[in-house]
């Protein structure tokens, strides 16, 4: 009986690109720049989303299974850049390939892990103000009205 089970185990491969995740290596991506009127309002879409998630325009335009879609204008600012790329879609893939998870778990977490890279940005925009230089003392122009009183203890 155990041979059977073990038989029908190695006979039953997963296919080569599976989108509900097959639980093996991350595949390389090739990361292609496509025009708005292309992409419309999405700002990155790759082949291993599922057709029902895919813009009713690209339905007949197939992504590729080893592409990564990205509109010309995030790619053209580097930090967004990486953080859409590095730190959603492929983090997204790289879940839905090595843990098996289905492409709606992969980018609710994809999400959560891109906001990790805005908070970097945010670190280091708050790190450079830090480093300015200090501001001038403020000079006092005009007197107090009010005389100092002398302090007088009780030996005195």
């Amino acid at each position: 009986m155990k041979n059977k089970t073990s038989k029908r185990k190695k006979s039953a491969k997963a296919k080569q690109y599976d989108p509900y995740g097959r639980g093996m290596e991350t595949l390389p991506f090739i990361v292609k720049v496509k025009p708005q009127s292309v992409m419309g309002d999405y700002i990155a879409l790759h082949g291993l989303l599922p057709e029902n998630e895919l813009p009713v325009s690209l339905r007949h335009n197939k992504i590729p299974e080893n592409e990564i879609w990205i509109r010309k204008n995030v790619y053209d600012g580097p930090k967004r850049r990486e953080r859409i790329l590095q730190g959603h879609e492929k983090f997204e893939l790289e879940l839905m390939e090595t843990k098996g998870l289905t492409y709606k778990q992969a980018h609710k977490r994809a999400q959560f892990h891109e906001k990790v890279y805005k908070l970097e940005d945010w670190l280091e925009k708050l790190e450079t103000e830090l480093k300015r230089p200090p501001y001038k003392p403020v000079e006092v122009v005009e007197e107090t009205r009010f005389k100092k009183k002398k302090y007088k203890g009780k030996n005195h």
